[in-house]
């Protein structure tokens, strides 16, 4: 039961949408038993088997970020001159970036569940180049990342070494995030491949879909002005189940020369949700869990540059929500537990290029 609750905590630590994987997240520890468990006692008769490696997978490994869908409505125009603001790359440009990532989880539980544990993991950095691969009639444009450095920043809080937790990453080398991004700002579902994988890929791309937030914010069709305010609303589904709703306020708070700055606030709901997970090959019900008090808020501030597709944006979320699960105990009679999850993201996009120039 534990474990359940701690994958659901792991697989909604993205605020880009739910995510369907070809391959599973990274491992969880199991909780503490008050209680431990018997040591096997070795068999004479046999020899001492040694670890195995695990064994790398034989092909790609792929995660699809599914792409949520979002509603604009214009608040306010702006004063001034207005333009539409919108994404204008030119097909084939390429730029270096650097995709900066942090996250942590904070889980509640009694102490007969291990009490308050977090995690906090040090800033995942990711070094590449975003190439403009084609731009449709409509706006539309298919880019894709391809990542040639990986890096680790230890962080206040962190328990693994930044150094340690960069060895990890490094099967990351030549991964590349594909997808398309249309004139507003909104994006297609993403995809995160590894060609050459070996046996710690899949953790580490686990890791990083978990992290990564979309890279520009959604704008108005409408033409606008400095001052313009604007709301998007966006529904998703967190670990694929549950039903959640972002609204962003943002602003137009500035244009110099080709620099459009834009700011915006974010506040996250959701309603009480049965979970309770079947067993595919039983059709037995598992424990009644209910996932309740979904909040959460944000912010975000980017700058988009006339004719590049090259982002500069800071993204911040936290988002809390507590389960609820009822099962029988070691004796039959039924209990109730209640947990709390606190989940923080933060994600930064800078184009090299213009950061070199500064």
């Amino acid at each position: 039961m534990r474990r359940i609750l701690l994958a659901l905590l792991v697989a909604a630590g993205c605020g880009g949408g739910s995510h369907k994987s070809t391959t599973p997240p990274p491992p969880l520890p199991e909780t503490k038993s008050d209680t431990p468990a018997p040591t096997p006692k070795p068999d004479a008769d046999k020899p001492a088997e040694t670890a195995k490696a695990p064994e790398p997978p034989a092909g790609p490994v792929e995660v699809t970020l599914k792409a949520p869908q979002s509603a604009v409505k214009l608040v306010s125009p702006g004063k001034g001159k207005r333009v539409a603001l919108k994404l204008s790359p030119k097909s084939g440009a390429k730029a270096p970036v650097e995709i900066a990532m942090d996250f942590s989880g904070k889980t509640s539980a009694p102490p007969e569940l291990g009490g308050t544990q977090e995690q906090v993991a040090p800033t995942v950095v990711l070094g590449g180049q975003l190439e403009t691969q084609e731009v449709a009639a409509d706006g539309a444009t298919k880019f894709q990342v391809t990542v040639d450095n990986i890096d680790a920043r230890d962080v206040t809080g962190s328990k693994t070494p930044a150094a340690e937790f960069k060895k990890n990453l490094q099967s990351l080398s030549g991964m590349t995030i594909a997808g398309s991004v249309n004139g507003n700002g909104s994006t297609s579902d993403l995809k995160l491949r590894v060609e050459k994988p070996d046996a710690a890929s899949a953790e580490a791309l686990g890791l990083i879909h978990l992290s990564l937030l979309p890279m520009w914010p959604v704008m108005p069709t409408e033409p606008i002005a400095p001052g313009a305010k604007w709301q998007v609303t966006t529904t998703q589904k967190l670990a694929d189940q549950l039903d959640v709703t972002q609204t962003t306020d943002y602003e137009l708070v500035a244009h110099k020369g080709t620099a459009w700055t834009i700011k915006g606030t974010t506040k996250i709901t959701g309603t009480d949700q049965d979970i309770t997970a079947t067993d595919p090959n039983t059709g037995k019900k598992g424990p009644q869990t209910t996932i309740g008090k979904i909040a959460g808020t944000g912010t975000t501030e980017a700058t988009i540059s006339e004719g590049s597709l090259s982002p500069a944006s800071t993204q911040k979320l936290e988002t809390s929500f507590e389960a609820t699960v009822t099962a029988p105990d070691q004796t039959g009679k039924t209990q109730t537990i209640s947990l709390k999850f606190e989940l923080k993201q933060g994600n930064s996009v800078i184009s090299k290029t213009a950061s070199a120039q500064k």
